[in-house]
């Protein structure tokens, strides 16, 4: 059996071990944290098990996927029903969206606007070039005005103009101002607003895996962060704190520039350089604690107004049915920043206070908060930016190289993709690891070319149960992706 080693105990790097492992190679894993599943962990605040950030598990994962989920956590992996709103225009508007809300909730004066775009997307340009241009040709100027303009500016921390296609692609599935509609109907169907969800949290599955891959052999070392990656012919010395060892095939889930600084030999200058380059949004995570069994009966309220620092509150009680406390509820604001900037060094005490000043002023009720935490994420949102789109050629060129040491993940590709995505990228990558552990580079480049479709996707319900993507939307995809392909990742 061949030596895999795994960087980084994320959903990514923990499936990719426990598949590698049932595929007779012996697997370690190095993750660098006190725990595993990374930004999938959970942890408490006041007793109760909170996420870092709104996690769901979407229903569009892949059927095996799920099936080992389900195997692992039982009864303990719920079917809830999404529950959302969206602060549009100082009204709520119910997210996923439904018909009778939109027809009740949106001023008259947006619905005839988006209507008129609708009408009007015929006569509008098609030479998009940047992610503002794109969405306004999908879905008209009231949309991008109202939502997707202020909540990219909010996200991403500059012009949505500044964004290229990239981010449009990956992230807004809608073509048209009337395909949100339709599955705004289709969506109004409770059967069809469905997630899955943990009962002590979003961390148990990555948990859980880890179990499952224990149980198998894996070897799994906490505290572990890789300082070095010396990369030979037929294998790799990976170098940490506590030791070294060697393996004949790494797979990586960490950030890519952690990877980059640890190779020996490290990679070009030109390819280190295109990796500093690149920009990501960081995120502050402030929990507060209120004194009642439940705040709102929403699981989140989406806030894409630049008026307020809060991009999404959400409150873990309402993604599950669980063992919560019922004196407390615990809410968790996201706030996006940069690292380093004032708001980024705030302390907890003016952190709160802005949450609660921004609930107030979306009209939300008083939190009467009786505690306070923040969780820091450096590292959340890949900034897809025109300056550095040539850099990110470069990267794809020099990931798609690698024999010894293959990156994956979320943070591995910086893409801003779901937990579902990535675990299709570590099941994915196990697969394409051979008898003698070596990489099947052409399985690789295929896996390659189809993360690099992932995209947020409006999926539908048939009476059978089962879930399905609209054909026009897979049209739209194919196409979609022979363009990703041919010009970026």
């Amino acid at each position: 059996m061949s030596e895999i080693a795994i960087l980084g105990g994320g959903p990514a790097g923990l499936i990719a071990a426990l598949r590698a492992r049932q595929r007779g190679h012996n697997v370690t894993v190095f993750e660098a944290s006190s725990v595993v599943g990374g930004m999938a962990s959970s942890f408490e605040v006041a007793g109760q098990r909170v996420d870092l950030g709104s996690h769901r598990l979407h229903p569009a994962t892949d059927p095996e996927t799920l099936s080992l989920i389900r195997s692992l956590l039982g009864v303990d992996l719920q079917e809830r029903r999404r529950n959302g709103r969206i602060r549009l225009r100082d009204r709520w508007i119910a997210f996923p969206l439904q018909t009778k809300d939109m027809l009740r909730n949106l001023p008259l004066s947006f619905s005839s606007k988006a209507a008129f775009d609708t009408l009007a997307k015929p006569f509008r340009s098609n030479s998009n070039k940047d992610f503002e241009s794109e969405i306004r040709q999908r879905l008209g100027p009231t949309v991008v005005n109202e939502f997707y303009g202020p909540y990219s500016r909010k996200l991403y921390g500059v012009e949505p103009s500044q964004l290229t296609t990239e981010l449009s692609d990956r992230r807004v599935s809608a073509s048209s101002a009337w395909t949100v509609l339709r599955n705004a109907v289709r969506t109004s169907q409770s059967d069809t607003r469905i997630f899955f969800y943990p009962k002590r949290g979003y961390g148990q599955i990555a948990e859980a895996l880890a179990d499952a891959a224990v149980a198998e052999g894996v070897e799994i070392r906490l505290h572990s962060a890789v300082e070095q990656l010396v990369v030979g012919d037929a294998d790799v010395q990976i170098v940490t704190s506590s030791g070294s060892t060697n393996a004949r095939t790494v797979l990586s889930s960490i950030p890519l520039t952690s990877l980059a600084n640890a190779l020996d030999p490290p990679p070009s200058p030109a390819v280190r350089q295109a990796i500093a380059d690149q920009r990501t949004r960081g995120m502050l995570l402030v929990y507060l604690v209120v004194p009642r069994t439940q705040y709102t009966p929403f699981d989140a309220h989406y806030f894409p107004s630049t008026e307020l620092s809060t991009a999404r509150l959400s409150e873990s009680k309402n993604y599950r049915s669980g063992d919560d406390p019922e004196e407390i509820s615990v809410l968790c604001a996201e706030i996006p920043c940069w690292v380093g900037s004032e708001l980024w060094n705030a302390d907890i005490e003016t952190l709160s206070d802005i949450v609660e000043e921004d609930l107030a002023r979306a009209g939300l009720p008083v939190t009467d908060r009786v505690h306070g935490e923040v969780r820091y994420l450096p590292s959340v949102y890949p900034v897809y930016e025109h300056s550095t789109l040539q850099d990110r050629v470069t990267i794809d060129s020099w990931v798609r190289k690698a024999t010894r040491v293959v990156t994956l993940g979320r943070q591995g590709l910086g893409v801003p993709d779901n937990l579902h995505h990535v675990l299709a990228m570590g099941a994915k990558a196990a697969s394409a690891i051979g008898p003698s552990g070596d990489i099947d580079q052409s399985a690789w480049q295929d896996s390659l070319d189809d993360f690099a479709s992932h995209v947020v996707q409006d999926l539908i319900r048939k009476a059978g149960g089962s879930l399905v993507t609209p054909v026009r939307f897979r049209r739209w995809l194919r196409l979609r992706k022979l363009d990703l392909n041919h010009n970026l990742l």
